[in-house]
């Protein structure tokens, strides 16, 4: 391994953070805000990252994918510790909360230890939203597209990066590969923001949800999230997010090339069916429990399936007063989750479909043994590679679920809620039940009890294996 080229790219990352941090400050000069905290936290990242290019500068630029595994775990901790510089100088957040708050920005969650979004300066609300906005298409995905600076490709970080079992490359180069996906990310971001302002949002209100909706993550400028803004505002957010929990491979084929037939890939059929099939058993049911007329019971349903499903955390309205049922339908969004390739979290909605499609392969050969039986999809047969990651990916999630919960139980959170805090930091959706569903907070939850589930929103972001194979003696072999 090089360990110290490994170095280098962390602080090349760390260098990223303090470069984005410019713009809240920008905003805090122009609004009256004190600027300080976030020039403090620019400061420190800067230095920082600054001794380490210094002293990395002799580094060989070689990777392996050690490396590679071995940067992108340690990037998102540390994206976590100096992306929450400015609360703590601000004073608002001890460093657990700090942490908590910028692991979920940073890997798209949405949970919040703030107990009250709107007294915050609106310049660290934007870096709030921005650490959404970079993590949704991933802060290593960005240094892989300016690698050559440092005199090397960056297939090994995509390796370990770019989430879900797919890792089909849009373009030849890889490097041109990480700049596409971020020029088709920041177009759809650009277009949310216009659409947000349309709807009758301010400009920085807009900014901050695009930024947060196509990340799927959840940051509000609000209290009520987007209960507080226009039905237009909500419905047009169902659009952003429902984007956002899209394959950017299907985006980059229909923008740039008009390949409408990345439109017929049969996850995203799955994707919207899905979408649909449950927004259908929250109407029939809302419809029955509460007074909205059609139209508000429809938008609530799209906007709190997609939500949840995308795993966004956006919230129109409180749904923890829903019926039992639907909030059941809505932590099986929870596991399932957006498209490979998408900025959402949970197991993926490709991983779900082969794992359908082998049941009836099963159920054959338990009744006709020798017939040979082969499960497709787009046309193409499922590879052992992916039946074997779908089964170990949703076991051990679903045990590392029940571990975290267990865990939070044990520091005297409630059982429902301490599930509810496991499964939402896994899937880096936001809201859980009870004591911090959708209109609640983390601001309760004890200190270690943040740093935990810091943590595994970072291992959902990166999914399991990307940090379980850092536990292996192979692994540190050289």
């Amino acid at each position: 391994m090089n360990f110290l080229f490994d170095i280098r790219v962390l602080c090349l990352l760390i260098g990223l953070i303090a470069t984005f941090q410019i713009f809240p400050i920008f905003l805090a000069l122009g609004m009256g805000e004190d600027p300080t905290p976030l020039v403090k936290s620019m400061a420190v990242s800067a230095i920082f990252a600054g001794l380490g290019m210094v002293f990395t500068r002799n580094a060989r630029t070689e990777m392996s994918p050690r490396d590679g595994f071995l940067v992108t775990s340690l990037g998102w901790f540390f994206a976590a510790f100096f992306g929450g510089l400015p609360y703590v100088f601000h004073g608002g957040l001890d460093w657990p909360s700090a942490f908590f708050e910028t692991a979920s920005g940073f890997t798209t969650t949405g949970s919040s230890a703030m107990t009250d979004i709107e007294i915050w300066p609106q310049s660290i609300l934007l870096w709030r939203s921005t650490t959404h906005w970079l993590g949704g298409m991933g802060m290593v995905l960005m240094a892989i597209a300016i690698l050559p600076f440092l005199g090397v490709g960056g297939t090994q970080l995509m390796k370990a990066e770019v989430p879900g079992p797919t890792k089909d490359r849009m373009t030849p180069r890889l490097i041109s590969t990480a700049r596409a996906l971020w020029g088709v990310y920041t177009l759809i971001t650009a277009v949310g923001v216009v659409g947000f302002v349309l709807t009758g949002m301010t400009l920085l209100d807009a900014v901050n949800h695009s930024f947060a909706a196509i990340a799927t993550g959840g940051f509000s400028t609000k209290n009520l999230s987007m209960a507080y803004f226009s039905p237009a505002a909500q419905w047009w957010a169902v659009v952003v997010m429902a984007l956002g929990g899209m394959n950017f491979l299907i985006h980059y084929r229909v923008i740039v090339h008009g390949d409408w037939k990345a439109l017929t890939y049969e996850e995203f059929i799955g994707y919207l069916i899905i979408i649909l099939t449950f927004t259908t058993f929250c109407v029939a049911f809302l419809l029955r429990s509460c007074s909205w007329d059609i139209e508000e019971t429809v938008r609530h349903a799209l906007f709190q399936v997609i939500s949840i499903m995308t795993t966004t955390g956006f919230a129109s309205t409180d749904w923890e007063q829903w019926p039992a049922f639907l909030q059941l339908l809505m932590g099986l969004l929870m596991v399932i989750g957006g498209m490979s390739g998408s900025t959402g979290g949970g197991i993926k909605v490709v991983r779900v479909m082969v794992l359908l499609k082998t049941i009836p392969s099963v159920t054959t050969r338990l009744l006709q043994p020798y017939q040979i039986t082969v499960s497709k999809m787009d046309q193409q047969p499922l590879s052992r590679e992916m039946l074997e990651n779908a089964v170990a990916t949703f076991v051990l999630a679903m045990g590392y679920v029940l571990f975290g919960g267990m865990l939070l139980n044990a520091m005297d959170m409630d059982l429902l809620s301490a599930m509810g805090a496991s499964l939402t930091a896994w899937a880096n959706v936001g809201p859980g039940f009870n004591t911090v569903g959708a209109m609640d907070n983390f601001a309760h939850v004890p200190d270690f009890g943040k740093i935990v589930l810091g943590s595994m929103m970072i291992v959902g972001r990166l999914e399991i294996f990307t940090i379980l194979v850092l536990f292996s003696s192979r692994f540190w072999r050289t």
